[in-house]
């Protein structure tokens, strides 16, 4: 057994940080030099490219990976069925596709009182093709992959040895982090091209306000439904769409995306307090096939 391979098994949550950070960084570089990003470039070289692969090949296929070298064939097999696995209650799919646009129509009611229901009411025929139907394509297309990574590799391997929560807030900044150089390219984290004036305030929405409450309901919808990565990926474009310009424009006028995530963190609260902190993850001495109470667990980092 080569020495790598045996840090991989020895730390397989580390190795795959460095393969995620360092693989995906170098993929989002070319357009990041180009004349879309920082210009030492003399040429434009489009992000969806490398984005693509840094979804496809190292959040995906990368999470696969080091699972198969940190825990054999079987485990690598049985991870990477989760990206089919449909079997849940209807209530979650209806939570997934609606939940976050009907809780920002709570708000916006809230903030502009019974009017706030008018330009839904007016526009519910545009829902079909500038919601559903994007939502469903960029979740197959990205967030499967996407929640692979974040979700059944490292938070669900964190959250046996520290807690979903802590799992979820350990989690956040990492997720906030590695986007952190989308933001010097044009139509990376926005329509335009962001000036640098900005850079603080989108720092601080990516590595706190908009991660810590979508890692903590992502957390959730993933241990209330066994673990489904479809609906995790549905569930995490549905925020990523409610808080985009196309929904803001036509169904909440008036909202800023802020409030988005601020009823984002009230929801968190709510069920971070509601679950006491376990986020649907089932208390090991009630969870079947679990080890016994006293049993030593061995978790690997």
């Amino acid at each position: 057994m080569t020495s790598l391979r045996m840090a991989v098994r020895a730390h397989p949550t580390i190795a795959y940080l460095v393969l995620l950070f360092g693989g995906a960084w170098v993929l989002f570089l070319p357009a990041l030099l180009g004349q879309s990003g920082i210009g030492l470039l003399a040429v434009d070289i489009p992000r969806e490219p490398g984005l693509l692969l840094a979804v496809l090949a190292i959040m995906g296929g990368g999470s696969i990976l080091v699972t198969w070298i940190a825990d054999g064939g079987a485990a690598a097999k049985a991870f990477a069925r989760r990206a089919i696995a449909l079997r849940a209650g209807p209530q979650w799919y209806l939570l997934a596709i609606f939940g976050v646009p009907v809780l920002v129509l709570v708000a916006a009611v809230i903030l502009h009182g019974p009017d706030a229901l008018a330009p839904v009411a007016q526009n519910l025929a545009e829902l079909p093709g500038g919601y559903l139907l994007p939502l469903i394509i960029a979740a197959v297309l990205i967030n499967i992959c996407e929640e692979m990574a974040w979700l059944s590799f490292l938070t669900d391997r964190w959250q046996e040895r520290i807690g979903p929560l802590r799992a979820s807030l350990a989690v956040a900044p990492l997720f906030g982090l590695l986007h952190i150089p989308l933001f010097f390219i044009v139509g990376g984290l926005a329509d335009g091209r962001l000036p640098l004036s900005a850079f603080p305030e989108y720092a601080v929405l990516l590595l706190v306000v908009a991660t810590v409450p979508v890692r903590i309901l992502l957390t959730w919808v993933w241990n209330s439904t066994h673990k489904s990565l479809p609906l995790a990926a549905i569930f995490h474009q549905s925020i990523d769409m409610t808080a985009g310009a196309f929904m803001l424009a036509t169904f909440y006028p008036g909202i800023n995306g802020l409030w988005v995530y601020a009823a984002l963190a009230v929801a968190a609260l709510v069920v971070a307090v509601a679950t006491r902190g376990r986020l649907g993850l089932p208390s090991r001495a009630g969870a079947a096939g679990t080890p016994r109470v006293g049993a030593p667990v061995v978790v690997k980092v």
